[in-house]
């Protein structure tokens, strides 16, 4: 009988070889998981901006079909300064332009044109939208003639994340069907930026009824009379930066302090 010479075949690997094999696979996830969760970001992205500018163009539709006047988002109270009237002001706003969108309204569908598929307060049973729009084109009756630069105004922007904290209003849970309760009539409906002054004082340069915004203290300490409005905006949620829709409708992403040349010329004023 002949007797067998050399080695048995190996059948396996061995555990140096499956080590490599794992630190490989760790280091193309470490390559690419980042690549795909930038390229996630940006489709989010695009889809916000898709979202903001159907909005934005909706509402300049409405304008051109009611008189070249904008749809409002506030009311002016009894003290003639322009004031959030709740829920249902954001069911009217969103009702007097949904015939240019056709795709419901905020509260009643979380995956539609209102909303930014990165925003954190989405799922929130009463949110009601992502954007927040310009209160000198919104908050009070704006006429289009009245906005001298439409390409270089911003309408919309992204609302702060943590609502609840923002406000200070938390929902009820469940929430109320006494369309009465307070909650319903709440800040937390606010959907319009008030970038004025709140004393209500006429001679101010800054007064509601001048279309010129208040400089921000976030970058303007100095600035007498400086103010926190911008404090509502979500300024950093895209690689450091926010989303702008303007009043002739295109959109675009940026910098919040890039919409301020200087304490009194902005992107924000309607001049």
């Amino acid at each position: 009988m002949s007797r067998e010479t050399g080695h048995a075949r190996r059948t396996g690997f061995t555990l140096i070889e499956l080590l490599v094999v794992i630190a490989i696979i760790a280091i193309l996830a470490a390559i690419l998981f980042p690549v795909f969760a930038q390229a996630r970001q940006k489709a989010r992205q695009a889809t916000a901006l898709s979202n903001m500018k159907q909005i934005a163009l909706a509402a300049l539709m409405y304008a051109q079909d009611n008189d070249e006047t904008y749809p409002l988002t506030m009311e002016t109270d009894q003290t003639h300064i322009p004031t959030t009237i709740g829920h249902w002001a954001i069911q009217n706003y969103q009702a007097a332009i949904e015939p240019y969108i056709r795709m419901g309204r905020g509260i009643g569908n979380k995956r539609n044109v209102w909303f930014d598929p990165s925003d954190p307060d989405r799922d929130q049973p009463a949110m009601w939208g992502s954007f927040l729009a310009n209160g000198f084109i919104t908050g009070v009756v704006c006429p289009m003639a009245k906005i001298a630069a439409p390409a270089n105004t911003v309408y919309a922007t992204l609302r702060a994340d943590r609502w609840q904290a923002v406000t200070g209003v938390t929902p009820p849970a469940p929430l109320p069907s006494d369309q009465s309760d307070p909650f319903w009539h709440s800040v937390y409906f606010d959907m319009c930026l008030d970038p004025w002054e709140t004393e209500n004082d006429t001679s101010s340069p800054y007064h509601y009824t001048k279309s010129r915004a208040v400089p921000p203290c976030s970058l303007f300490p100095q600035e007498p009379g400086c103010g926190n409005w911008d404090s509502v905006i979500a300024k950093t949620r895209y690689a450091d930066a926010t989303l702008f829709s303007f009043a002739d409708g295109h959109v675009k992403a940026g910098r919040f302090a890039q919409t301020w040349r200087n304490p009194t010329d902005s992107d924000w004023d309607l001049f």
